[in-house]
């Protein structure tokens, strides 16, 4: 007798109508009809078996052996669709871990004090003569020498992985960026290339203008820059320590950077509570300098996260929220989203779309869990990008010697995090889409990373099912011939 699959999940309803019906343990994604989705979605939120039942008890006979056959029906056990969750989440996580990701941190300081900066309180105490890492040790800003290091430690960790030399480098901060570095990310850029490396930048933009020979085909490929909206608000939270407006440098510097290179850019909009109204005030501004729809330009809104006195991390404002709010704004336009998120379903659904391919399913969060290695100016080796500086995410270490050390059962604490052993996550229908969600966050909340983080997952990946779908279906009509 088949029955709904326990890892069934239905996007929010398409404003074209209909639904999408995906199974997050085969990655099969179909469209249904509102007589069918309506009912489906009424009995799934909160889930009611019953009422399931009755609705699989509608459909006619080939369609319920073509729902069996994509995964949206099974015969199956509950216990033995999770075993396979398990068994599935296990393959997934042994093919990631032989593809390790590297990042490179050439300054833990930076040159803003952004009012919400999680990284604060290490910058706070760079200027300490007592503080582990500090100026005063020297240990803030790499040297040549250490880059040189840096770049030996990743070749050397890619031939034990199995790897070939090259691929994509990070860059990341502190400020990565900023123009005080530009002999070192210089000789980062040049040296990574001539080993077959391409990077990627983290920054917040206010320097760019110094780098634009680096940035580029075969250089730094993409730059991720940050964006608080209009300048009056912006200045007041992303404060340049110079003084100067940083709204009108960064927004100079991505025009520069739009007109001298090919990279893609992608800004990122903070919004909380008291600035989202103003998203439309600075989709606008975007549109004025040309940034909407253009083809090297991906815009996206996302929350800002705190830590309150006891250490526990929280979003200013939850991801379901901003797609409530802006959903109807962003599908406008091609390259404009509701969030990170949006974006990974619509890069994950495009080879369904068009390749008639599957949904990838994934069985961690990130690649810190599988083997992101972060070298760091302190001569340190991390593992999670939330928590550069911090003994928490430290693995391991690399010196001007090109020796490097890891830590085994540090690497093993953060490697081996997935939802193979996430048993709390593993009867969860988003499992295989999710991945548990942030393992640093949930050792800030929970004390240990082998807890779940949701962060809103389910409200805001559902509306990214629907968004992503409705603008493949508002393609599709657009590029149709038409009838004369």
């Amino acid at each position: 007798m088949f029955r709904l699959s326990s890892y069934t999940i239905l996007s929010t309803r398409l404003p074209s109508g209909g639904y999408v019906l995906m199974n997050g343990l085969s990655g099969s994604m179909d469209f249904i009809s509102e007589r069918i989705g309506a009912p489906l979605a009424n009995a799934l939120h909160p889930r009611n078996e019953a009422a399931i039942e009755e609705v699989i008890g509608t459909l006619p006979l080939p369609l319920k052996k073509e729902w069996y056959d994509r995964g949206h029906l099974v015969e199956m056990s509950r216990a033995e669709e999770q075993e396979n969750v398990v068994n599935l989440a296990g393959a997934l996580h042994d093919a990631l871990h032989s593809k390790p990701a590297f990042m490179i941190v050439p300054n833990l300081d930076c040159n803003y004090r952004c009012t919400y900066c999680f990284e604060r309180p290490m910058q706070n105490a760079l200027k300490s003569t007592s503080g582990e890492i500090s100026h005063h040790k020297g240990n803030v800003v790499m040297s040549r020498e250490q880059a040189d290091a840096a770049l030996a430690a990743i070749a050397e960790i890619k031939k034990t992985r199995g790897q070939p030399p090259g691929g994509q480098i990070v860059l990341y901060g502190g400020e990565p960026l900023d123009r005080a570095n530009l002999d070192v990310v210089t000789h980062i850029v040049r040296s990574g290339q001539a080993a077959g490396h391409h990077f990627a930048c983290i920054t917040n933009g206010h320097d760019l203008e110094a780098f634009l020979e680096l940035i580029g085909s075969g250089g730094i490929e993409q730059v991720q820059i940050s964006i608080d909206g209009p300048k009056d608000i912006h200045d007041k939270r992303r404060v340049y320590i110079g003084k100067e407006s940083s709204f009108d440098k960064i927004v100079a510097n991505i025009d520069l950077a739009l007109e001298q290179t090919d990279a893609q850019i992608q800004i990122r909009v903070h919004v909380d509570p008291s600035n989202i109204h103003h998203f439309d005030t600075i989709i606008s501004d975007f549109a004025l300098r040309g940034w909407i729809d253009h083809p090297q330009v991906i815009i996206y809104a996302n929350t800002v996260y705190d830590k309150d006195v006891e250490g526990t991390v929280h979003a200013e404002i939850d991801h379901g929220d901003i797609v409530t709010a802006l959903n109807d704004r962003c599908r406008e336009f091609d390259n404009v989203f509701t969030s990170a998120p949006a974006i990974h379903a619509e890069r994950a659904m495009g080879p369904v779309f068009n390749e008639n391919a599957r949904f990838g399913l994934k069985s961690t969060f990130c690649s810190a869990n599988t083997g992101n290695f972060i070298m760091a100016a302190d001569g340190h080796v991390y593992a999670c990008w939330e928590s550069v500086g911090k003994a928490c995410s430290r693995i391991g270490a690399y010196g001007p010697d090109k020796s490097l050390s890891l830590d085994e059962k540090a690497t093993e604490r953060w490697f081996s995090r997935s939802i193979e052993t996430l048993p709390t996550c593993q009867r969860c229908r988003y499992a295989l889409v999710c991945g548990g969600g942030c393992a640093q966050y949930a050792e800030y909340n929970t004390g240990d990373i082998y807890n779940a983080y949701c962060d809103d997952f389910e409200r805001t990946f559902r509306a990214a099912l629907s968004e992503h779908s409705e603008r493949q279906i508002t393609h599709a009509l657009a590029s149709a011939p038409s009838e004369k």
